[in-house]
């Protein structure tokens, strides 16, 4: 993709816009994006889908149209300020406004730090969190002359408990958090907040492709952190803050659990966690050292879901090891600072 040459498809003829509320979702070719955009069909919403992989986004379109509602696909990477903008044209163009925007196109880069290479560590900045800030911006001057709206940013568990070896994908969901803080305590002091909603959005390990795609210079094959929960899941938790803004939430009560040690006991939960991901997370698989998606979409792992419940949860063990892993590095956490505050007094 060339900054100007995002392109548009629609499944269908168009018609006069009709009453029906748009969201605008980015990534939703695959994975968290393609769950929300079916999600969004179901509520009989009018769609706007972004991605880089143009077949399977008119794919994904032809499937929201089934329940009754227009979608249109628009090739684009987030990367690319004017792609971002484009997608914004595209909606106001064909529905004259949009209600919800979501913020989901995301790559991640798996390394030592020491040994990332820069020009791919910039470019999962460029994606996760200037994608971002390019669709928060053009979504929140679009909410604001309409004075109603709602921006939803997918970030991730990582924002408040961190992992070794993707140190850039940390940095972004990190940001992700702040920029949605940002633009919160903003709309307040415009007397907005009460009509234009920002939530963020902070997913545990999920059953996408997202690994698989992933670039990675660790010499060591990814598989999905247990327990792995499935993107309709998240998506139900998306879809929902439409009526019910929240400012964070956290989907996964793994992720809940690792939040909450990170809170509690940071540096034990750094000790544990370490080591936890370095056991499970990366297997002892030896892979070549790869780009994965960073540049160029693959086109090799598609869907909606990774396979990973089917291959790592033929029965339900390995989740409750998973769970029961998480709970009992949490625990750990929690009574190591229960016992050092006691000792403070």
């Amino acid at each position: 993709m060339t900054p100007d040459s995002p392109t548009t498809t629609s499944t269908t003829p168009d018609t006069q816009p009709d009453t029906r509320k748009v969201a605008v979702i980015t990534g939703a070719s695959s994975g968290i994006g393609y769950a929300t955009a079916i999600a969004f069909a179901d509520k009989g919403y009018n769609l706007v889908l972004a991605a880089r992989r143009e077949q399977l986004l008119k794919q994904v379109a032809e499937q929201c149209e089934q329940y009754g509602v227009k979608a249109v696909a628009v090739m684009a990477d987030v990367s690319e300020e004017e792609d971002v903008q484009q997608i914004a044209d595209v909606a106001r163009t064909t529905f004259g406004r949009f209600d919800v925007w979501v913020n989901n196109a995301a790559v991640a880069l798996y390394a030592k730090f020491d040994e990332a290479p820069m020009d791919e560590y910039r470019q999962v900045l460029e994606t996760n969190l200037f994608g971002y800030i390019y669709g928060s911006q053009v979504a929140i001057k679009q909410f604001k002359l309409q004075n109603t709206g709602t921006l939803i940013n997918i970030d991730s568990v990582n924002a408040e408990a961190p992992q070794p070896y993707s140190s850039a994908y940390n940095i972004s969901k990190y940001g992700v958090r702040g920029l949605s803080h940002s633009i919160r305590m903003e709309l307040e002091l415009d007397g907005l907040s009460d009509n234009i909603a920002v939530c963020n959005v902070m997913p545990a390990s999920i059953d996408t492709n997202f690994f698989q795609n992933a670039a990675n210079y660790t010499g060591r094959k990814l598989r999905a952190l247990e327990p792995v929960y499935d993107p309709t899941y998240v998506a139900q938790h998306i879809v929902k803050l439409v009526d019910e803004p929240q400012r964070d939430i956290i989907v996964g009560p793994a992720g809940k659990l690792m939040a909450t040690q990170h809170r509690a006991t940071p540096y034990l939960y750094e000790r544990l966690m370490s080591r936890f991901v370095d056991r499970n997370h990366l297997s002892q698989e030896p892979t070549p050292e790869t780009q994965g998606n960073l540049y160029e979409p693959l086109h090799a792992n598609t869907g909606m879901r990774g396979g990973w419940r089917e291959t790592r949860r033929a029965d339900k063990l390995n989740a409750a090891l998973g769970l029961t892993g998480a709970g009992l590095v949490t625990l750990a956490g929690l009574s190591y600072w229960y016992v050092k505050r006691k000792r403070s007094y």
